[in-house]
């Protein structure tokens, strides 16, 4: 699974609502380094909001701030709010929304007191199961439009510089710098892909928000071919987005060429023409951007590539078929086997031989809860009878708490013909089941 989280909104009010000074810088220093997590391609970032701490994904195709849940056991005060209407992608459903001005936000030393944000609560915008961390929201392009931006997904910093001294240094003489386009906030960049016997020159949203490597809007001359297959993409405001998964030939981004990258095709009914520029061809995401380190320079319209160890790394994806989605937590008990020694000093580990439960501690401790969030049809784990709602117990004879969902989905699309052997709850009874990774594309 490599994208199963998209946010997508167009607001139906006036963009001059959002207007803003900006952040201000509140470093004596020339940089500010912010440490993220990177899961499933996507970039979470700690931010403080009017003194609560949350955890936000960082996105260049979002043209502003939004919230969409606060964090457990405690409450954010918002300032000056007053009603909007947001409408989902692919639908023609007005969803009602509040827009807020006049917060404080901190992110590191990158400081604004009078931010706006969005806030969209109680939809189905479920960030936190899938990812399997609290994700309360997104931040969008005021975090980029003044500063350039470093992006080193192998150290996993974001790193805010004050001015452009450091490209003079001697590491980033070894980035390649390649024009981009700064339109409606957001940034695009012109690709060449071959897809089938077709090279074809497209415009693409660089859109680290978004967990895949590719998405293309299907068009006369941009199609998925035959060899493809159905699939689950994202996630919006309205609910699941569907579309086509498959793969391109290479992909030439300024002078650098991938070969067989993936390539999800979302159902036209998605991406109406409302609010998608002229030219647009799709979006380039993580998939693709993780394998550089990246600077991002909106003010001069430029960003810099450096490949770095996971350049050549196979695009691959999720051969089973199984969305696993984080449920909750869950008290766990587990012994911890005691060490005591005998009367001549030496240690006795309370093996099998010596059991006793006088031997063994007990501790119950939360764990997390995995359950199947979705199957695609005719895959492997559909074949085999695996089905939305069971709760994971066991993954390859080990307890699931024992992963994270990054493992898990890292185990998934490890390699093709490796068995995967699943115990899972199912009305309170536990069903064992097998299927081997098979690969479609």
């Amino acid at each position: 699974m490599k994208l199963r989280i998209l946010v997508l909104f167009l607001l139906v009010v006036s963009s001059s609502l959002f207007a803003q000074k900006g952040f201000q810088w509140n470093s004596h220093k020339d940089k500010i380094e912010i440490p993220f997590q990177h899961i499933y391609n996507l970039i979470i970032i700690p931010v403080e909001i009017n003194n609560v701490k949350l955890n936000m994904l960082l996105d260049t195709g979002a043209d502003n701030s939004m919230i969409f849940s606060l964090p457990e056991n405690d409450t954010i005060q918002f300032k000056n709010y007053k009603k909007v209407k947001v409408r989902g992608i692919g639908s023609e459903e007005i969803i009602e929304a509040l827009l807020s001005v006049d917060n404080k936000i901190k992110i590191s030393s990158y400081e604004d007191n009078k931010f706006p944000i969005l806030i969209v609560l109680d939809q189905d915008v479920n960030f936190s199961s899938r990812l399997g961390i609290p994700v309360n929201g997104v931040i969008g392009y005021s975090f980029f439009k003044e500063y350039p931006i470093e992006i080193n997904y192998q150290k996993k910093i974001v790193t805010i510089h004050r001015n452009r001294k450091f490209l003079g240094k001697k590491k980033f003489k070894k980035y390649l710098k390649h024009p981009i386009k700064v339109i409606d906030k957001r940034p695009y960049i012109d690709v060449v892909a071959k897809i089938e016997e077709d090279t074809l020159d497209l415009k693409l949203l660089i859109d680290i928000g978004l967990g895949d490597g590719l998405w293309l809007f299907q068009n006369k001359k941009i199609r998925a071919g035959n060899n493809y297959f159905e699939d689950i993409l994202g996630s919006g405001l309205n609910g699941l987005i569907m579309g086509k998964k498959s793969r391109v030939k290479t992909v030439r981004i300024a002078d650098f060429t991938l070969d067989e990258a993936l390539v999800s095709y979302p159902e036209e009914v998605y991406f109406p023409k409302i609010g998608i520029i002229e030219g647009r061809n799709g979006s380039v995401g993580g998939e693709i951007l993780h394998r550089f380190n990246v600077v991002l320079d909106y003010q001069e319209q430029f960003i810099y590539l450096k490949k770095n160890s996971k350049f050549k790394k196979p695009f691959n994806y999720n051969m089973s078929g199984i969305v696993v989605q984080h449920k909750g937590v869950e008290f766990v008990q587990e012994a911890i086997r005691l060490e005591t020694k005998s009367n001549y000093g030496v240690k006795v580990d309370g093996g099998l031989d010596n059991f006793n439960d006088n031997n063994f501690r007990y501790k119950f401790s939360l764990k997390p809860v995995f359950e199947i969030a979705s199957v695609r049809t005719g895959s492997p784990a559909d074949l085999a009878g695996i089905q939305p709602g069971d709760k994971i117990v066991r993954i390859n004879k080990k307890k699931t708490y024992g992963y994270t969902i990054q493992k898990i989905s890292d185990l998934l699309q490890s390699e093709e013909g490796k068995w995967i052997y699943i115990d899972v709850e199912r009305e309170s009874k536990i069903i064992a089941f097998k299927f081997q990774l098979k690969k479609i594309l």
